[in-house]
């Protein structure tokens, strides 16, 4: 039991790490395309009510044994929703860095807003493809 807890923190380590990596790494890349800064702003003012949204669903949600036929199944929502919580207190530490962003969501630095940009959508992936992996368990309360 303790090796599962150990490999399922490594495996969540893992997955924030990588998240971490393909944002940031990509300079070269997103120097080729400059993205107006407009559109920047609407973007990450968008992305931070979906996260908000996203929030009120981490908060709210409840998994009752009595839910589940299959108590493995409940294993799995709990492992999905902790990758949910990984992603989502992932995504609040970049809201609260806000890299290439001022405290009212104006563009200080064009090439930081749109790594941050790119690494806010990674989160928010992740936390949508958790939502519909605990959809696909049966969850009644889970909206795709």
């Amino acid at each position: 039991m303790k090796t599962n807890h150990w490999l399922r923190s490594l495996t969540l380590l893992s997955i924030l790490l990588t998240l971490l990596v393909s944002a940031f790494s990509v300079t070269g890349v997103s120097a080729a395309r400059t993205v107006p800064v407009e559109e920047l702003e609407r973007t990450w003012d968008r992305q931070l009510d979906n996260l908000r949204l996203q929030g009120l669903f981490y908060d709210n949600i409840r998994l009752y044994p009595a839910d589940f036929e299959d108590l493995s199944d409940l294993e799995r929502a709990h492992f999905y929703l902790e990758k949910f919580g990984l992603a989502l207190r992932a995504a609040n530490t970049l809201v609260v860095t806000h890299p290439g962003f001022d405290f009212n969501g104006k563009v200080t630095n064009q090439l930081q807003a749109t790594q941050t940009i790119r690494a806010m959508a990674n989160y928010l992936q992740v936390m949508r493809g958790m939502r519909n992996k605990l959809g696909e368990l049966g969850l009644k309360n889970v909206i795709r």
